[in-house]
Formats: C-alpha cells, structure tokens, sequence
C-alpha cells in the first residue's frame, strides 16, 4: 500500500507530444473554422500551450 502513496505522477506529454498536438489542433482550426475563429483559436492555443510548456520547464510558479 505504501507504494501507492509514495508513486510520482509521470503522466506529463513530451515536447514532442505537445508540438505534435498544437499542430493538430491548428490544422482542424484553420479547417474547419472561418479566417476570425482560427485566428482566436490559434492564439487561445498559442496561449495554452506556452502556459503548459513553461509549466514543465519550471520557467513559472
């Protein structure tokens, strides 16, 4: 039982991983949506994806 308690969490996605979602993300934004819902869409995902990127990187609190 005590290994469950003291188990780190290690479910964070790779760089790789993240780059590889925000192009997928951007791609059916840009598809899909007209020229002002991909151009918010893109930058809201700019946006999040910096927050969780510094987040891993420890770069912010």
């Amino acid at each position: 039982m005590s290994n469950l308690s003291n188990h780190s969490e290690d479910n964070e996605l790779s760089t790789a991983q993240l780059i590889t979602l925000f192009i997928v993300f951007a791609f059916i934004l840009i598809w899909l949506g007209d020229t002002f819902v991909a151009t918010v869409g893109i930058i809201g995902e700019i946006i999040v994806f910096a927050v969780e990127y510094n987040k891993k990187h420890h770069q912010i609190d």
